[in-house]
């Protein structure tokens, strides 16, 4: 069992010191009790503590001295400050110099535990939280950005399935992004190291995908000059990424399903079977359940690559992610074209977020790329910059409305703000976002609007 690292109590005052030894005792980890904050100080840089509590008026080092010195030995340890009545305020001094919380003299034991529980506890969250995130992977050099929850079911989706060596089906309309995931699961996994290989199954007839799967041998064919291998046998070891899978023929998912079944293949033209370790994460925007009813997709290759499946959003259900991913673009596009444009306008922010998106992610990147070679320099990316985005259907928003229709830019705010938060359920941080405002501005704006929209709706989030 490891060792717990113990409590620290410090408090010059005789009889206090007394009466937390007593109460270290009861506590269910070790303590140790100083009279003198250099002894403390001395005691922590040798062993640590999960927790320091600690008196502020002291003398010599007193409790504000001390607070800074263990927090420069340790950032993370958690600090309770113990104050009188009447220092209110240096107990908030401390909190904003680092400290976790803090208790009044003359304290109450069992409040003194209750506060030291939630302190641990606090404490054990955030470096669990510290350890999660240190050993998640970063995606955003793939692309995969979002807070959305649609996203974050498919971040866990494909945490739970890296290591496992499963079979996977990616579904999704194009340019969400499947290819991105599938590089995310390879390289979250213990084949990174191998090759991921990736084949466009719609781009090619059957006999060419044939041998780029298979390979051929020599003389197999009309200018098969030698052998070669399969993209299969090449990926053996790592993953093989088919996209667009609904395209291939029947024959073709024959032939699949025996690789898969058996481990192994048979060049074009060849006789010995060669076995193969391959993941296969395959990709397609049909409904391969529904080509299975109708008899356009092999029932029991799609339950060989159904082991796992994972349906990325489309753009227009994760509206909350397109400023951070119009940002992320703009930057990335920014440096790959040595141009300098600073940003959005906040019209702008709200044009993307309010757009079809047909073409998903893609499209976004596409637009962005534009509009930053043709933009001006300097000038951060305005309305005119993206002629080419065609607006969602959202109220207030339809372009051949009746002139008697028509309404104030008062009232066309009001609604779309109303919008907006209907999409994050009321949520202010994640509408701010979306407006290019912050939420200062947006409760301003919800007060001063001539019809408040949202009221049953906003949360401080």
């Amino acid at each position: 069992m490891p060792v717990k690292l113990p409590i620290l109590f410090v408090d010059d005052d005789p009889v206090a010191a007394s009466m937390l030894r007593r109460f270290g005792r009861m506590l269910p980890y070790p303590s140790e009790v100083f009279e003198d904050s250099q002894a403390a100080l001395d005691a922590f840089a040798c062993q640590g503590a999960c927790l320091v509590v600690t008196d502020l008026r002291m003398p010599g080092m007193d409790g504000f001295e001390l607070l800074h010195r263990l927090k420069g030995i340790d950032p993370e340890v958690p600090i309770l400050v113990v104050t009188g009545h009447s220092s209110l305020d240096n107990a908030i001094h401390a909190m904003k110099a680092g400290a976790a919380d803090f208790i009044k003299k003359p304290f109450d034991l069992d409040e003194m535990a209750l506060v030291i529980e939630r302190v641990l506890e606090k404490s054990r969250l955030e470096q669990e939280n510290a350890l999660l995130r240190r050993a998640m992977p970063d995606w955003s050099n793939l692309g995969m950005i979002g807070q959305s929850s649609a996203m974050e079911q498919v971040f866990a989706r494909i945490r739970k399935v890296a290591d496992i060596a499963c079979n996977v089906i990616i579904s999704g309309e194009s340019g969400t992004g499947k290819e991105l995931v599938a590089q995310a699961i390879h390289q979250s996994g213990a084949r990174r190291e191998k090759p991921f290989v990736v084949i466009d199954c719609g781009a090619l007839s059957d006999t060419l995908l044939e041998s780029e799967l298979f390979g051929h041998e020599k003389g197999a064919f009309t200018g098969a000059v030698s052998r070669k291998r399969g993209l299969l046998e090449a990926a053996s070891g790592g993953t093989v990424f088919l996209d667009e899978i609904c395209n291939i023929s029947d024959a073709m998912q024959m032939k699949l399903l025996r690789v898969i079944q058996e481990g192994q293949l048979t060049r074009v033209g060849g006789l010995q079977p060669v076995h193969i370790d391959v993941r296969f994460i395959v990709a397609t925007n049909r409904d391969l359940t529904q080509m299975v009813k109708q008899g356009e997709f092999r029932h029991d290759l799609f339950h060989r690559l159904n082991v796992v499946d994972i349906r990325l959003p489309p753009l227009r259900e994760r509206v909350e992610d397109i400023p951070r991913l119009a940002t992320h673009f703009l930057a990335e596009l920014t440096q790959q074209y040595a141009r300098n444009v600073p940003g959005f306008t906040p019209t702008a922010l709200q044009v993307l977020s309010q757009a079809r998106w047909p073409g998903n992610i893609r499209e976004l990147r596409n637009v962005i790329e534009r509009a930053v070679i043709m933009a001006e320099p300097g000038c951060p990316l305005d309305i005119a910059d993206l002629p080419e985005i065609e607006p969602a259907d959202t109220p207030g928003f339809n372009a051949e409305l009746p002139a008697e229709s028509l309404v104030t830019l008062a009232e066309l705010e009001s609604r779309y703000i109303a919008h907006v938060l209907r999409l994050v359920g009321g949520e202010r941080k994640r509408a701010a976002d979306i407006l290019g405002i912050d939420k200062t501005t947006l409760w301003r704006k919800l007060k001063d609007l001539p019809t408040p929209p949202g009221s049953g709706l906003l949360k401080s989030g």
